[in-house]
């Protein structure tokens, strides 16, 4: 029996392991090409705002997604030197140039943790535009901090158990992948974003509800209605990505598909939010309204509208009777709007 190793050669599984190498590789360049312009994009979007210093959830935006495109981009860099130094020693045992083990397994540690921080932080941020447009509802705030809690506990259980393998007998073992620990924290996180976005959708059916019911059918203002459009459609296409990953742990789809959509979520992470700050921030033009009526607040055959008033109103339909009723001084007065809740400016989708 030959003593160099060449017994344990098997043809197959290094053609699977090259061609999954390939794949990952590949889908994690583009996602990662794109992240990259859309983080500048963001910050060219925040730094050219006006009082972009003085706005506290602007700087919170801009710390929040710098830190994970920081986050990425040394997790990106240690992966991708981990992965070589698997390759190594899968094409030759003997190889005196391949990392020790206790280097292997700290990068493999770091990456798993920058890992995981991404998801808590993404999460937060989803967490935080539903907080935003609920004005800070302290129930609001309760029920997401409880599962924002939940998550983090969560993501230090799988990563305890991810980790474990590396110290146990034999110490010579090698995490081959960073992606055969438990699926702890996918629960915790799919439920945070599935109840923030439920939470956006719920308040922008409350905004439609209420121009309706003051302004009329066919009434409303463009900008809102998008902003609310795109949160809702970019947080349920998240969750969406979450239920493939779950779905391809559990050996409904050959384990490659695995190993691609878990280096794929941890960008998509980042780019989630990333991407949020753009398009809402494309939304920012002067607030335009449509209507199927020729005149603002004119409705032939119909009875005249009452005077809005702000007690009753969402901030946003507020807003667009102040700026759409005729004589709006008269019909909406300074004093009831100093009055209200909500304060004179409308809410900001947190920007």
């Amino acid at each position: 029996m030959s003593s160099d190793g060449s017994e344990f050669f098997d043809p197959v599984f290094y053609y699977n392991q090259y061609k999954l190498t390939v794949y990952d590789n590949l889908f994690v360049g583009i996602v990662y090409g794109v992240y990259i312009v859309l983080y500048v994009a963001s910050l060219h979007v925040l730094l050219s705002t006006p009082g972009f210093t003085s706005s506290r959830p602007r700087m919170f935006m801009f710390g929040i997604t710098t830190f994970m495109f920081a986050l990425a981009i040394v997790a990106l860099v240690l992966e991708t030197a981990l992965g070589f130094q698997q390759m190594k020693l899968l094409l030759d045992f003997t190889d005196t140039n391949v990392w020790p083990l206790s280097r292997i397994s700290a990068v493999f540690i770091v990456v798993e943790t920058f890992r995981r921080l991404m998801y808590i932080l993404s999460d937060i941020v989803c967490a935080w535009r539903a907080v935003v447009l609920w004005n800070r509802d302290k129930r609001v705030i309760a029920v997401l901090l409880l599962f924002i809690l939940g998550t983090t506990a969560a993501a230090g259980c799988e990563l305890g158990l991810s980790v474990i393998p590396i110290f146990r007998p034999p110490y010579d073992s090698i995490p081959i992948t960073a992606n055969s620990g438990p699926l702890i924290m996918v629960g915790p996180t799919l439920a945070t974003n599935l109840i923030s976005t439920g939470l956006i959708a719920w308040k922008a059916w409350q905004h439609r509800v209420s121009v309706r019911k003051h302004l009329g059918e066919g009434t409303g203002s463009v900008r809102v209605d998008r902003v609310f459009a795109l949160l809702i459609e970019s947080g349920f296409i998240y969750c969406c990505l979450w239920i493939v990953y779950l779905i391809s742990a559990f050996n409904v789809m050959p384990n490659p598909r695995f190993t691609v959509m878990n280096n794929v979520l941890l960008f998509v992470s980042g780019l989630y939010p990333t991407l949020i700050i753009i398009l809402v921030a494309m939304q920012r033009s002067p607030v335009k309204y449509y209507s199927t009526y020729s005149t603002g607040m004119q409705f032939a055959g119909g009875p005249a509208l009452a005077p809005p008033r702000a007690g009753d109103m969402s901030p946003y339909v507020y807003t667009i009777c102040r700026e759409n009723a005729n004589d709006s001084d008269k019909q909406v007065p300074s004093e009831v709007l100093m009055k209200t809740r909500w304060g004179k400016a409308p809410v900001t989708f947190g920007q």
